[in-house]
Formats: C-alpha cells, structure tokens, sequence
C-alpha cells in the first residue's frame, strides 16, 4: 500500500460468507503496539476461540477483547429459553407476566451500540480498534443510528490517529446503508469467494483509499499455519 495504511483511517470491510474476513480481523488487531490502546470486539465468538486462534498465530493476548453476542446470549436468549421453558411446564400467563417483568426478557436499557461507541471514543491517539461484526447491531437498530454510530467513530478516529475497521456482511445488507458506509470509510475492503475447479480462492478489493487511487488493488491471498492471512498475487484495479 506505499507505506501502509495512514493513521486516522477508517476502513470498512465488506464481507462474504467463507471468505476468511474473521481471521483478517484478528490478524489486524494482532500487532497490538499498545496493548492497552487496542480492542477487539467480536459478536459472533466466544473468548475462548479468540484465544485459540491468537494462540495458533502466537499473536500477543494482551488486548482488550470484548464479546458482545456471548454477553448477549448469557443476559438474553438463556433467559428467554428458561421463560418458554416455564411456559411449557405449565406456568399460567400471570406467571409467564410476572417472569416478563424480572429476570426473563431483554433488559431494554442495554443499549450495545452505545456501549461499543463510548469504549472506542475513550481509547486515547494512536489506538488500534476492530468490530467484527457491524450486521448484529444493523439487525437489531435502526440503521440510520448505526450508520450515525460509525460517523461519530470515523471523525473521532481521524482526530486521534487510530485505525478502525469495521466488518459487515453483504448478505441482507441495504445498498442505501452499503452506500452510506463507503462514503464515510477512508478505505473500503471487499472479501470474497471463488470456486476455481475443486479449489476455493479467496480475495480482498481495495476499492477506496481516500486521496491515493493509486493504491486500489485486489489481492488474493491463502491462509499459511505461520502468518495467517498471506497475499499471493496483487491486481491493480484498472
């Protein structure tokens, strides 16, 4: 990339099913300059598999990690399961009412997405931040706050020279918001999949680097037991 990624961009990811954004995710966050100035956030892993994979890399494990779907499958799903199990043992509806209003149902005052913006707007300049991934907040906001969740992220990562990226699946995903998240990104990324014969080939596009067109590329890359993700042909986007 001519020197790398800037400090104080925001790059966002867009992602297919199998195509290896995960283990990009982590492998971005691994070199962890200053431990204390790094997270990782993941809504779809449990910390143990984080820690494996760090481990398999020989990544360095003191960052700051934090797990939003595990806390949410503990605060919400077990409950709602343990209320339908109630509500199968013969509960009356009073009863499935008066579990509603205690320990049984979402806490509608846990707002993630508020959680997750205040935790990076307070890490200090030069910070190193991932989110992986943006889809469970779009299905469970409105996505014109999330999209003005990410704004707020991107001018508070421009001011204090961090790196941010931002993973989001393009299964399901509006183009209007797709649209509004290219717009807001210093750097747009694309990961994708191919069959080629019996193989897969996986591929990362580099279709914006806000002011250096130059470095638009696409590269495909395989995945090597000691680095992780590994380029093995880079294209220069015409």
């Amino acid at each position: 990339m001519h020197g790398g990624v800037p400090r104080g961009f925001t790059m966002v990811a867009f992602t297919e099913t199998g195509s290896g954004a995960e283990l990009f995710a982590k492998q971005f966050i691994s070199p962890a300059e200053e431990s204390e100035n790094t997270l990782y956030i993941s809504t779809n892993e449990a910390q143990p598999e984080i820690v494996r994979v760090f481990n398999k890399y020989g990544w360095p494990l003191d960052v700051n990690v934090r797990t939003i779907g595990e806390e949410y499958n503990a605060n919400v799903l077990e409950k709602e399961l343990l209320a339908s199990r109630y509500r199968l043992e013969g509960f009356r509806l009073e009863d499935i009412q008066r579990l509603a209003q205690t320990r049984f149902v979402e806490d509608s005052t846990q707002d993630y997405l508020t959680e997750v913006t205040n935790e990076i707007m307070a890490l200090g300049p030069y910070f190193r931040a991932g989110i992986d991934s943006l889809d469970f907040f779009l299905q469970r906001d409105d996505p014109g706050r999330v999209v003005a969740m990410i704004r707020m992220l991107q001018a508070h990562t421009q001011m204090y020279r961090g790196l941010l990226l931002i993973m989001v699946s393009v299964n399901g995903l509006p183009a209007s918001v797709r649209q509004e998240l290219s717009s807001i990104a210093d750097m747009v990324l694309t990961f994708g999949v191919r069959t080629i014969g019996s193989d897969f080939e996986t591929s990362m596009i580099v279709s914006k680097f806000r002011n250096a067109p130059e470095n638009l590329k696409m590269l495909v890359f395989r995945v090597t037991p000691e680095e992780g993700i590994t380029p093995e042909t880079v294209e220069r986007i015409a």
